[in-house]
């Protein structure tokens, strides 16, 4: 048996995932975010953190403030649940990162989450959008309910609960600032340059779409078959 040539494996690979790869002069560098920037990706990672764990904050500060807990249990187990089960399986696998070797996925914005899945190289289907959308919808916006509810307890009864109500104005203030900066980061700026093409908030224009398909036959090939007709996303 022949080995196969150097064409042939390029051909059955993303370019992301090619050592050899000649980014600097690609026409999508700079365009795309094809590489993993270490130093990028740690503020991320500790910037979703910090978004998850002032959440959980107001939900323990709005237990003590109301008497139960049942927000901040659900909250912790689906933000659990969806992290290293639903978003690999739904969302990380159809990225090109996703297609690197190891065991945890190595990208700019989710890096070391379990790969549990094979690499699908073709869009999302439409199933998987919608329940991205409906988890991802609640562990980003279910906190405001959280917030809201503890502050109008507050407001009821100020005297009797001022510590905490201090509290909670104050981590609601920084949950919304980390809201605004998110929201900068990915809709902004990332969200644009993203090579996980069909996730529901990907906003790269579809000629930067087929730029990339064009250089990465695999992918192209699922995509066409899965709908995309090169000029609609």
């Amino acid at each position: 048996m022949t080995e196969p040539s150097d064409n042939s494996i390029a051909l059955t690979k993303n370019c992301i995932v090619l050592e050899d790869s000649k980014c600097e002069i690609c026409e999508l560098e700079g365009e795309l975010v094809c590489k993993v920037d270490k130093k990028e990706a740690n503020k991320f990672l500790i910037g979703n953190i910090m978004y998850r764990v002032t959440a959980i904050t107001i939900f323990v500060l709005s237990g003590l403030l109301i008497g139960h807990w049942w927000m901040l249990g659900t909250y912790t187990g689906i933000v659990l649940f969806t992290f290293l089960l639903l978003e690999p399986w739904l969302l990380c696998s159809h990225c090109p990162f996703y297609e690197k070797e190891g065991r945890v996925l190595k990208c700019w914005a989710l890096r070391g989450m379990p790969k549990i899945r094979k690499y699908q190289p073709g869009p999302m289907k439409t199933y998987e959008k919608i329940l991205m959308l409906i988890f991802g919808t609640y562990i980003d916006l279910f906190p405001f309910l959280g917030m809201i509810w503890g502050i109008v307890k507050f407001a009821k009864e100020p005297a009797t609960n001022l510590y905490l109500g201090i509290g909670i104005v104050s981590v609601s203030v920084v949950f919304l600032v980390l809201v605004y900066c998110f929201g900068q980061i990915l809709l902004g700026n990332k969200c644009k340059k993203c090579t996980n093409f069909s996730c529901p908030m990907n906003k790269v224009q579809e000629e930067k779409i087929n730029q990339f398909l064009d250089k990465n036959s695999k992918m192209k090939e699922a995509w066409l078959k899965a709908g995309w007709k090169e000029n609609q996303k």
